[in-house]
Order: C-alpha cells, then sequence, then structure tokens
C-alpha cells in the first residue's frame, strides 16, 4: 500500500513510474489473507518467490526496452547504401539517378518531381527548411496526394528508413543543421464560433486570393502562381481534404499554416494572425469547407418522385437529395493523353418521375471557359454515357465512347451551346442525333458548376436509350476543363458504374404498420377479456 501511495503526488496525481526495478512491483495474484501474515507483503517486505520473478519481469521490460531503442535509433539513421538500391528502382524514374527531379517521366508531371539536390522539402514539421527523419518518412509512407507521388506503404519500413538515409546525401551540406521542431499554439477545439473566427481570418490574411471564396482553387491570383524554379502551380482546393499533401487533420491543417510550404507561394501564417490562436480558428474554417474523406459511390441511385423536377441546379430539391460522388481520371489510352486531369471528382444527383429523368451533376472548375478559336481556348464540358440499350448478361460497350463496333449514347453538354443527344463509336467519332429529347440548365459560381441534365424516360427510336425503373443500366462520364487545355481525347472519364432507378414506393408502408398495431392491441384486449372471465 505505501508502494502505492508514494506513486501519487501531494496533489493526488500519479506521477510516472521510476526506471528502477523496484518502483514496479508485481502484485500478489493470491488473495489478501491467503497466507501467513509476513507473506502478504503489507508490511513492505515481498516474499522470495515474489522477488524472483520481480527480478524476472524487471529484466525482460528491460531487454524490450533497449531493444527498442536500438530499433530506433537504426530506423532513424536507416541504411542509405540499402536505400541507393530501393531508390534506383523505385524512385529514380521520376527522380533522376542524381535526385535532381529530371527523371526519364519528369517532363510528363505536373507539379515536377521533387529536385532533392535543393535541400527543400514542402512538408515538414520544423521552423526552419530542414526537415525531420520522421517528416520524410511520412511522405514517403503516405505520399503526396494530387501528385504522381503515391503512397509507398507497401515497401518495408526499413527499407523506407533507408530512402530516407539515401535522400539525405543528395543535400547532405544543406541539411546537416540540426532540425528544430515547429511549436503549434495551444489547440482551440472547432465551434461555430471559432470557424466563424477562421473565416475572418480567411479573408483578413487573404487567402482568398488565390484558393477562392469558397476555397475551391479560383481565386483571382491563380494564373500567376510559380513554384521557385518557376513552374506554374495549381492552390489547393481546399474543400477536398482528403487531397491534402501534409494531411487532413486539424493539427496537420495548422501546422501547414504556421510552417507554410516551401518552394511554393504559400508562406507561414504564424506570424501574420492577429494571435497565435488564430492559427487554429483558421485550421477549423478550412477543416469545415470539406470533408475528410470523398465517401466514393459504388452503386449510382436515382429517386423516384411524384413532383415536378426542377431544371434549377440551385433549387432546394436538389439539396435534399445525397450526392454521390464519382472519382475520374486522366484518360492515358490514346494519344493526345492526359496524364494531368483537371477534373478529379462528379457529384451526382439523380431523380425520375412518370415522365422523365433528370440528373443534377457538379464539379469543381476554377475557370469557366467557351470555345475561341481565335484565342485557342476551349469549352467546359461535360457527358454521360450509357449503352445504345440494355442487353442482359456483363457485355457492355468499350467504356472509351465506344468502338467502331459498338457505339454508345451520350448526353453531352458544353458551355456556350448546351446539350446534345449523341451516338459515339470513340472518342474522335460523335454524331448528334436528330431530334434531340433532351434539356439542360447549368450556373456557374465560386470554382463550381452545376448542371442538370434532363430527358424523357421513354425513347422515341431506337437510337436512344430507354430508362426502365428497377433495371440496372451503365453509366459512365467523362469531364472536359477547357481552362486547362482539354479537348477531344484530352479529359478525365470513369469506366462504366451502375445506376438503377429506384421503384416508387407504395402508400401501404405508411398504413400496413399502423393497421397491424391496432389489430394487434385488440387481439391482445380481447385475450385479456376472456382470460379474466374464466378466471
Amino acid at each position: 500500500m505505501r508502494a502505492l501511495v508514494s506513486r501519487r503526488g501531494a496533489g493526488g496525481g500519479v506521477r510516472p513510474y521510476s526506471t528502477t526495478l523496484a518502483a514496479a512491483p508485481v502484485p500478489d495474484p493470491r488473495p489478501l489473507g491467503s497466507g501467513n501474515a509476513d507473506d502478504t507483503g503489507l508490511a513492505g517486505s515481498p516474499r522470495p518467490r515474489r522477488a524472483a520473478r520481480l527480478v524476472v519481469v524487471g529484466a525482460v521490460v528491460v531487454a524490450v526496452s533497449v531493444v527498442a531503442s536500438v530499433g530506433q535509433v537504426w530506423a532513424q539513421k536507416g541504411d542509405a547504401q540499402a536505400g541507393k538500391s530501393v531508390y534506383e528502382k523505385k524512385c529514380a524514374l521520376c527522380h533522376g539517378d542524381k535526385g535532381d527531379g529530371k527523371g526519364p517521366a519528369a517532363d510528363l508531371l505536373e507539379p515536377r518531381p521533387r529536385d532533392f539536390t535543393t535541400g527543400v522539402y514542402k512538408i515538414r514539421t520544423t521552423v526552419g527548411k530542414v526537415p525531420t527523419d520522421q517528416d520524410l518518412f511520412d511522405v514517403i509512407t503516405r505520399g503526396m496526394p494530387g501528385t504522381f507521388m503515391p503512397a509507398w506503404d507497401v515497401l518495408a519500413e526499413k527499407d523506407r528508413w533507408s530512402l530516407v538515409a539515401y535522400l539525405k546525401t543528395f543535400a547532405a551540406e544543406k541539411l546537416k543543421e540540426a532540425p528544430k521542431k515547429q511549436e503549434l499554439p495551444k489547440e482551440v477545439a472547432p465551434s461555430a464560433e471559432s470557424i466563424k473566427r477562421g473565416k475572418e481570418m480567411f479573408e483578413a490574411i487573404e487567402c482568398h486570393k488565390c484558393h477562392g471564396a469558397d476555397g475551391r482553387a479560383d481565386g483571382p491570383s491563380r494564373p500567376e502562381l510559380k513554384d521557385d524554379w518557376g513552374h506554374p502551380i495549381r492552390p489547393a482546393n481546399l474543400t477536398k481534404r482528403w487531397t491534402f499533401r501534409g494531411g487532413a487533420s486539424r493539427g496537420d491543417i495548422a501546422m501547414r499554416l504556421a510552417n507554410g510550404v516551401l518552394g511554393t507561394p504559400m508562406p507561414s501564417f504564424i506570424d501574420s494572425v492577429e494571435k497565435p490562436e488564430d492559427i487554429w480558428h483558421l485550421a477549423n474554417f478550412i477543416a469545415s469547407l470539406g470533408p475528410e474523406s470523398p465517401n466514393y459511390a459504388t452503386l449510382l441511385s436515382a429517386r423516384a418522385v411524384g413532383a415536378e423536377i426542377p431544371d434549377d441546379p440551385n433549387a432546394e430539391f436538389w439539396t435534399r437529395i445525397a450526392p454521390q460522388n464519382v472519382p475520374l481520371v486522366g484518360q492515358v489510352i490514346i494519344d493526345p493523353r492526359n496524364f494531368n486531369p483537371a477534373i478529379d471528382l462528379v457529384a451526382l444527383r439523380a431523380a425520375w418521375n412518370e415522365r422523365e429523368i433528370a440528373f443534377h451533376l457538379a464539379w469543381d472548375d476554377p475557370t469557366q471557359s467557351v470555345a475561341d478559336p481565335a484565342k485557342k481556348t476551349y469549352a467546359d464540358a461535360v457527358s454521360v454515357q450509357f449503352p445504345r440499350a440494355l442487353v442482359t448478361g456483363p457485355e457492355r460497350p468499350y467504356f472509351l465512347m465506344g468502338d467502331a463496333s459498338d457505339a454508345v449514347y451520350l448526353l453531352r453538354w458544353e458551355n456556350g451551346k448546351g446539350v446534345v443527344e449523341a451516338d459515339a463509336n470513340g472518342p474522335t467519332k460523335l454524331a448528334p442525333i436528330a431530334g434531340g429529347m433532351a434539356t439542360a440548365n447549368a450556373v456557374y459560381a465560386n470554382g463550381q458548376y452545376r448542371l442538370v441534365l434532363k430527358r424523357p424516360l421513354a425513347s422515341k427510336d431506337a437510337a436512344r436509350l430507354a430508362f426502365r425503373p428497377g433495371v440496372f443500366t451503365p453509366v459512365a462520364f467523362q469531364a472536359w476543363d477547357g481552362g486547362a487545355g482539354e479537348a477531344g481525347t484530352r479529359m478525365s472519364l470513369t469506366s462504366w458504374y451502375y445506376l438503377r432507378l429506384e421503384e416508387p414506393q407504395s402508400n401501404r408502408r405508411f398504413v400496413v404498420p399502423p393497421v397491424v398495431a391496432v389489430l394487434t392491441l385488440v387481439a391482445m384486449l380481447l385475450v385479456g377479456r376472456v382470460a379474466n372471465r374464466r378466471g
């Protein structure tokens, strides 16, 4: 008992255990009073067998601590020679044999691969330019979302630590200074007041000039932004936290705000805010702009409604339908390929009634563009793709807008021209269908398009798909950011998904349960009355 009391401070708090063996007694598993009075250990003198166990346990603890410490030291240092072998197999293609960011694939990538010879690293938790080994290890492990740097957590941990050691050899002189940890102000929990204050700071320190009023990377300074090496650079879309390269948590965001991102126009704001805690208010506001995960959909659905479906993309009707997020990737199958797609997600809401089906599409685009041959600019566009007719079995047309032997049916919208229905036998072979049945209405605001496409359920000829409730209909999407030079085969796209038109819900679901409940109650009362009479 005295041993337990001795670990409590004057205020009643428990102090940390000492590393000495005497400070970690092993309790006797037998209940009190099961042996002699002097065997219980109450007098502060443990039995000989307990002492023996104490020594064994203590030895194990010490051994484990020593092994862990040795392992940590080895991990922090790594093996640069072993790292060189891993680097040549996994990293040199982009970063180059010399670590200068000039690998064979470098010219295809945007943003360009890191030049390790400069000793400049974007993501760090330190005050100066020198990152910790843990910072480098974390980037290798988690990758850099939104770039071609993947997560290398598939590599053994020892290989990742060895890579850290080898990367540092490219700029050994510049990285010789001991890193100093960046200390953040005391954390502020998210709240309505904190988010409001963060929004005020977002505007006061002019974050919107790069990131846009709603954080969608559409600020007026966007076209002028370049990194320290003169390459164009895009600001982060703050509504897509899963793409944040330094992590999506509030702590990660606060660290980026305090430290800035080296080599980019993103400065440190630790001295720009009015009070130190404003860093957390700003982080809370940024975290409120979008979810930490995109929650991608797998099976798409269209809601059955009995009322009219509004054409207005901003109508309250659409806010009552949960968005279904569909990821898009660059088209890299045929030339010209799109290795750096601008549009990576389309949010779908869909509804239908007895006459028509409507698709509400929303996607981020920092610029509103129309086709202008004189200026050599392209139009923003999106298309929703279906087979020309539903067939049984798993066979579907080629997902890249069909092929010569099997066409697809498209609802294609283009900014400045509206919607057309078209047959496609490939991305360069589109043929508009006469007698268009589709309509479209689009709005653009603060870096986002919202579009409603509508078409009758029924088909008036074999060139158009007929939509039927309860049927799994193949669907795919394509998108073009004209402001990023996307046109023709330079696009973002998906493979096939399935869309199901939900079947109308019968009013019986509102009537049957109450009726059953009433009948059950009546039956129970009758049974009770009969039982009472017999009793």
